[in-house]
Parts: structure tokens; sequence; C-alpha cells
């Protein structure tokens, strides 16, 4: 071997063994090897992905937790609402929480120009429209559960038949023009609604627009379009909603407007609710009535509730309230959001 070649040998030699060192000792795979752990990894990954599907799809889970903003973001963008059924309808705790949808009665309803709503410590509702009662309420919740299986953008189509028979309201004029007066109510409204210390969730009215044939009738015949704003969505958050049980709220009965904020209101809470002051109350659900007359009604309405096994009991005790709901399953399983496309009703 000539002498400069085996310099260079001895120094590539060196440079290895240099290298050699600093590396821990392997065995040097074959290829099957190296598939074989490939394999192994995408089956733990394909496992993984479906053990999330199921928890995602078992009957516990309702609606997806969505912590971040992006993950909000995204589902202002789609425009579109989780889904759940006809028996759990989905409702904001913004709304029920809150003197949005007061218990007040009667057809002189006041004008708010902006008002602060008074709700729980951890929101804020602005409000701007005419005063809104329990059946309006009713009517809103009818409506968006027909836009559940599609976009918002999209306009639902409906009879005046429809939305009274799904609030279990009696089929009489009355009752379609109820309805007629909501959602023109729904459409002249600005609200903004955001959890304190947060950007706000929702801006915007109750519902986008709306249009409806024979503008003269007031029976089940008339044929409606009302579409909502698309971010109206960002309201249907995980920890923002509450599924009331619909048949629940229909055996209340439409008069009994107290019972059906009270139901709302504590079956939004998970478990017992804290006990409240019945001023508190008072205040929260926007009564007009004086205190000592609110009293008197809210102590008949628990009893309403009672009677109807909506809840288990309750006790006022120098003027604080405890109710003790009962403890069984009140969500139905519900399937991951679909965009599917809805015929016009012609009935």
């Amino acid at each position: 071997m000539q002498p400069h070649v085996a310099k260079a040998v001895t120094a590539s030699g060196k440079k290895e063994a240099a290298k050699s060192a600093l590396k821990p000792a392997t065995k040097p795979r074959t290829v099957a090897e190296i598939s074989d752990k490939s394999k192994d990894f995408l089956a733990k990954r394909v496992e993984k992905a479906k053990k999330a599907l199921e928890s995602e799809t078992a009957g516990e889970v309702v609606v997806r937790r969505v912590p971040s903003s992006a993950s909000i973001e995204q589902r202002v963008l789609q425009a579109v609402l989780p889904l759940w059924d006809d028996e759990n309808r989905a409702v904001p705790n913004h709304f029920i929480r809150s003197g949005l949808f007061t218990v007040n009665s009667g057809l002189q309803r006041e004008f708010i120009p902006d008002l602060k709503i008074a709700s729980l410590s951890n929101l804020d509702v602005l409000y701007r429209g005419e005063e809104l009662h329990q059946s309006d309420l009713t009517v809103w919740m009818a409506l968006i559960n027909l836009a559940r299986n599609k976009p918002l953008s999209e306009g639902i189509f409906f009879t005046g038949y429809q939305i009274v028979t799904d609030c279990g309201w009696r089929l009489h004029s009355d009752s379609y023009k109820k309805v007629k007066d909501a959602i023109k109510r729904l459409k002249v409204t600005a609200i903004s609604i955001s959890a304190k210390g947060n950007e706000s969730a929702y801006t915007g009215s109750l519902i986008r627009d709306y249009a409806f044939t024979d503008a003269n009738s007031e029976d089940g015949d008339t044929k409606w379009m009302v579409r909502f704003e698309p971010r109206i969505s960002a309201l249907f958050m995980e920890d923002t909603t509450t599924f009331l049980q619909w048949e629940e709220r229909k055996r209340i009965g439409p008069r009994a407007k107290l019972a059906q904020w009270l139901h709302a209101f504590y079956f939004s809470h998970r478990g017992d609710p804290l006990p409240n002051a019945v001023s508190r109350l008072h205040e929260l659900c926007r009564s007009k009535d004086s205190l000592s007359s609110f009293r008197r009604n809210l102590k008949t309405a628990l009893m309403h509730l009672q009677e109807r096994d909506l809840l288990e009991s309750f006790t006022v005790v120098n003027d604080m309230v405890r109710v003790t709901k009962y403890s069984k399953p009140r969500l139905a399983a519900v399937k991951k959001p679909r965009i599917t496309t809805k015929k016009k009703v012609t009935e």
C-alpha cells in the first residue's frame, strides 16, 4: 500500500471512530423491521381514532367540547348547529339564565332602547327591542329546532300549523297570530351576549329575516320562511348550552310563565342549583310584580313544577329558595353535525 494512501485510510478511520464514539451502539434495522414498526404505529393511530369517534357518538356526549377560540371560529364559519333531537332541544344558557325572555304577560310590551339584562354573574346580556316573553322563547326554540340539520344561512320553511302544533298551543286564530307576532318581534331585536372577561360571543338579531304568504291570513295555511344569523351558532357550545325536554316545557303550559322560566333556569345547572334569594330570582326573571306578589307567585310556580314531577322538592326559608331536582338522565344520544337540504313544506 502506498504511504499516502495508508495515511488517508488512517485519517478516515480516526474520523469514523470519533463519530462512533458520539453515537450509541445500535443494530442496523432491516427493511422488514422498519416496515413492521410503521405498520404497528399506524395501527395504534387508527385504533386511537376509532375510540375517539366512539366516545363522541356515545349517548353521554351531546355537544363536543370546543375549548379553543380557533375551534369556535371554525364552528361559526361552518354556520351549523350541533345536532339534538325533538325531545331534548338546545337553548343557550344566556337565554334562560337571564331576564332576556321575561315572565311578564299581557298585550302591552315596553320598547327597550338599550338595557343591560339581569343575568347570572358570569354573563353579560345587552338588549334593544320590544320586551320578550316566554312565549317568544317557545317560538324561537321551535324555529331553531327546524334549522338544526342545515347551514344557518339557508332558510327554513314551515306552516303556521306546524309551529302552533309543535309549541303545544291550541289550534286557534289567536295562536297563529301569536306565532306571527313573535316572529316579527324576534326580527326587530339587537342583542350582545358574552361571558364576562371574554370577547363578545354574539352580536346581532335573534332572527335575520323572514317572509310569509297570505299576509292577512291568521290560520295554519300561512307558509313561512325564516333565516337565522349564522354567527348565532357561537352560542351553542358545550358549556353554554342546556338541553330542555320539550314535552316537559309543553306540559307546564303556556300560561304558567314563571314556572316555565324556573324550569329552564334550574335545569341549566348541573346537579341541584345553589340556593337563591327570592329577591334575586325576582330580578333575574324581570318580573313586574311587587316583591310580595312575586313571593306568592313563586311558591305557586314551584308547586306547579312539583305537581308535574319536574322538581322533586323545594323549600323557601328566610326568603332563600332551595330546590332538589330528580336525578335522572335528561339527554339523548345525538349524532355529529351534518349538513342536509330540506325541501319546502307544502302542507
